[in-house]
C-alpha cells in the first residue's frame, strides 16, 4: 500500500519529519538485565479461609522477566516474539513504565539516562490490545477529540486539522474518514480500520516512543501486514517501534528491524529476523525451505520446552552465538550507540524542532519543553462534554427509552397524587408522593453508571499517558470512577431512604445510626420539600380521628 503525502506546508511542518540521511545522533533505548517476579498464592475453594498460625500461606514464587537486555533504535521497529505465556506483554509494559519500579530489577536508559515517569508519559504512547473507542464517532472525529487533547492551544485549529488529515492517509484511512467506528449494533469500520484508528489516537502527537501490545492479534493477513506497515512507515518517520507479536507471517517479518524471541521469561534469540535461518542451522535445526521462520521458531521452542532440560540448551546457544556473531547487537555496536548519542535533553529539544512530539514547547529544556498536560482544564472539560455529546446524540434509541421511562413515571406519579385534601390521609399522602418523587430522580441518576462502566477502559488509556486531567472527565461525566457503583449505588441509594426521617424520625432514629441521617443526601431535599409543602401559615391540616381513616 502506497500512501501519499500531503503537499500542503502545514502537513509539512507537523507531519513530514524524515530522517534518512540526517545528520543528527538517533534515540537509542537501552534495557539491560531486566528481572521481574511476582508472588503466587494458591487459592482455596472457600474465600474466607481461616489461616491457622504458623502455618505457610502457600505462597510461591513466579519469574516472568529473567535477565532480559537489548535495545532498540530510532527509526527502527522492535518485535517481541513468543507464545502464551512467554512474558513479551510482560516485557513491553517494563519498557513502557507500566510496571512498578519497586518489583522490577534492573536498568531502562533512553540515550544513556534513566527516564523520568512524567517525562516518559509524555514522549512515548502505549498502544493497548483491544481497539477502545466511542463507537458512534467517525474516524476523523475520533482523530480530531484526540488532537484536540493531546496537542496544545498554540497549535491553530486549521494546523490540528492538517495533522489529522496527513495521519489519516498516513494510517491508509481516507476511505473510512466519514465512517462511524461502529459496535456490535452498527455497523462500522473493519477490524484492520480499528486497530489502525486505535494507533493513530494514541500517535496524534507524533511521540518518540511507541509501545504496541499485540497489534496485529485477531487481524487476518492482510490486515496485519497493513498495520505492520503503518508502523514501519511511523519509525522512518523518526520514532521508536516497540510491538509484541505472536505469529507473524514472512510478509510482517520481513518488515521488522529487530527481533526478541522469549521462552518463559528468557531471550532464546536476539537479532535481526534476517539471521535467523542462520542461527538455527547453526543450532542443528535448519529452517526447511518455504517454511515461515517465526513458525519453525516457535514450534522447536515448544518441543524444547516439553524436554526435562526445557530450552536451557537453546538459551546457552543463543549466548554463545551472539558472542561470537559478526552481527552482534550488543558489545561494540552498543558501545559505539552510546558514544554517538546526544544528551537526553539535546535529544529532546532537536526532535521537537524538527517536528516531532507535536505537545512539546519551545525545547529549552526537557523538563519545560514536555508539559504534563497539553491543555488547560477548562479546555479539556469543553472537548470531553463536547465529545460524550456527539456520541450520545447518535444514539436516539437509548434516549428515547430514558425520555419515556421518566416522563411515563411522571404522569403516574402525578395522576396518583392528583389534588390532595388537607386532611391527615392528605398530609400521609404528601409524604409519600415526596419520598418516592425523590428516590425515583436518583435511581434513574444511577442508570448512567452502567454506560461509565462501558467507557472506563477508554478513561484508563487516556488518562495514564496525560491525555487530559481525571478531574476533567469526572466532571464531564458527573458521575464517579466506580466499577460497582450500579449495584453499590442502589443499595446506598436504598439506606439513605431508610434513614431520611421518612420510615423513622430523626428523635426515634438509634443513635449509631445518627450519623448516617445527616449524610444521607435524601434528607436534604426531603426535608426542603416538606418545608415548602407544609410550611403555610394559611393552611390548617385536619387532626383527630381522621388520621386513621
Amino acid at each position: 500500500m502506497e500512501i501519499e503525502e500531503l503537499p500542503c506546508e502545514e502537513h509539512h511542518q507537523i507531519l513530514d519529519v524524515h530522517i534518512a540521511g540526517s545528520s543528527y545522533p538517533p534515540f537509542v533505548l537501552s534495557f539491560k538485565n531486566l528481572t521481574y517476579d511476582v508472588k503466587v498464592s494458591t487459592k482455596s475453594g472457600f474465600p474466607f479461609r481461616w489461616k491457622k498460625p504458623n502455618v505457610s500461606s502457600g505462597n510461591t514464587t513466579k519469574s516472568l522477566l529473567r535477565g532480559i537486555s537489548g535495545e532498540a533504535k530510532e527509526g527502527e521497529t522492535m518485535a517481541i516474539l513468543g507464545a502464551s505465556g512467554s512474558g513479551k506483554s510482560t516485557l513491553i509494559d517494563a519498557l513502557a513504565n507500566r510496571i512498578s519500579k519497586q518489583s522490577l530489577k534492573g536498568s531502562i536508559t533512553l540515550n544513556g539516562e534513566v527516564l523520568d515517569s512524567d517525562v516518559l508519559k509524555v514522549i512515548s504512547a502505549y498502544v493497548m490490545q483491544d481497539d477502545l473507542l466511542f463507537p458512534m464517532l467517525t474516524v476523523e472525529e475520533t482523530l480530531m477529540f484526540s488532537a484536540e487533547f493531546r496537542l496544545p492551544r498554540s497549535v491553530s485549529k486549521s494546523k490540528k486539522k492538517a495533522r489529522v488529515q496527513g495521519l489519516i492517509d498516513q494510517l491508509g484511512l481516507r476511505n473510512a474518514a466519514k465512517t462511524v467506528i461502529g459496535d456490535e449494533g452498527h455497523r462500522g469500520v473493519s477490524g484492520g480500520e480499528r486497530r489502525r484508528v486505535s494507533i493513530g489516537i494514541d500517535i496524534i502527537h507524533d511521540p518518540i516512543l511507541l509501545f504496541l501490545d499485540e497489534p496485529t492479534s485477531g487481524l487476518d493477513s492482510t490486515s496485519a501486514l497493513m498495520v505492520v506497515k503503518v508502523l514501519q512507515r511511523i519509525a522512518e518517520s523518526g520514532s521508536i517501534v516497540i510491538m509484541s507479536i505472536h505469529q507473524p507471517s514472512s510478509r510482517i517479518l520481513g518488515l521488522i528491524d529487530r527481533l526478541i524471541i522469549l521462552s518463559q521469561g528468557r531471550t532464546l534469540y536476539s537479532g535481526s529476523p534476517y539471521n535467523l535461518p542462520q542461527f538455527f542451522s547453526d543450532f542443528g535445526h535448519p529452517i526447511p525451505n518455504n517454511e515461515n521462520p517465526s513458525e519453525f521458531a516457535l514450534d522447536l521452542i515448544r518441543e524444547l520446552e516439553g524436554t526435562s532440560s526445557g530450552t536451557q540448551i537453546l538459551f546457552e546457544f543463543n549466548k554463545t552465538w551472539k558472542a561470537s556473531s559478526m552481527d552482534d547487537n550488543g558489545g561494540d555496536d552498543t558501545i559505539s550507540n552510546r558514544r554517538c548519542t546526544l544528551p537526553l535533553k539535546d535529544a529532546i529539544a532537536k526532535s521537537i524542532s524538527r517536528g516531532k512530539l507535536v505537545s512539546g514547547g519551545n525545547g529549552a529544556n526537557h523538563s519545560s519543553s514536555v508539559p504534563s498536560f497539553a491543555n488547560p482544564f477548562y479546555i479539556e472539560l469543553m472537548v470531553l462534554s463536547k465529545r460524550l455529546l456527539t456520541n450520545s446524540r447518535r444514539m436516539p434509541a437509548k434516549f428515547a427509552v430514558r425520555l419515556g421511562t421518566i416522563t411515563v413515571t411522571g404522569i403516574v406519579l402525578a395522576t396518583m397524587f392528583w389534588q390532595l385534601d388537607d386532611s391527615p390521609a392528605g398530609v400521609q399522602e404528601r409524604l409519600g408522593c415526596i419520598s418516592i418523587s425523590i428516590a425515583t430522580i436518583f435511581f434513574n441518576c444511577i442508570t448512567e453508571v452502567p454506560t461509565f462502566i462501558q467507557e472506563r477502559y477508554i478513561f484508563m488509556r487516556e488518562t495514564a499517558y496525560n491525555a487530559y486531567r481525571r478531574s476533567s472527565y469526572v466532571l464531564a461525566r458527573l458521575i464517579p470512577d466506580v466499577f460497582l457503583a450500579f449495584v453499590s449505588g442502589i443499595a446506598i441509594v436504598s439506606y439513605f431512604l431508610f434513614l431520611c426521617g421518612f420510615l423513622v424520625a430523626r428523635d426515634r432514629l438509634p443513635k449509631y445510626w445518627l450519623w448516617f441521617h445527616y449524610i444521607s443526601l435524601v434528607k436534604y431535599p426531603y426535608e426542603a420539600i416538606l418545608q415548602n409543602e407544609f410550611l403555610d401559615p394559611t393552611k390548617c391540616f385536619v387532626l383527630g380521628v381522621q388520621l386513621f381513616d
